[in-house]
């Protein structure tokens, strides 16, 4: 599994990302200084056992 090619492109700015994403991604972050769009399937497959935390919900 390559973690990079489920994260993709990374954020350093929380509103950046936030702006990016569509209604139905996720915005996650590990480090609360990185952030990342994913999908909902990417964060409950994999992310989520890697301590990998929502910061933007869907919807939001």
């Amino acid at each position: 599994m390559n973690i990079s090619e489920i994260l993709g492109a990374s954020y350093f700015n929380l509103q950046a990302a936030q702006v990016d994403k569509s209604p139905e991604e996720l915005v996650v972050t590990d480090n609360d200084t990185t952030y990342y769009i994913v999908s909902r399937e990417a964060y409950d497959k994999t992310l989520q056992s890697l301590n990998y935390k929502i910061v933007v919900n869907e919807g939001e």
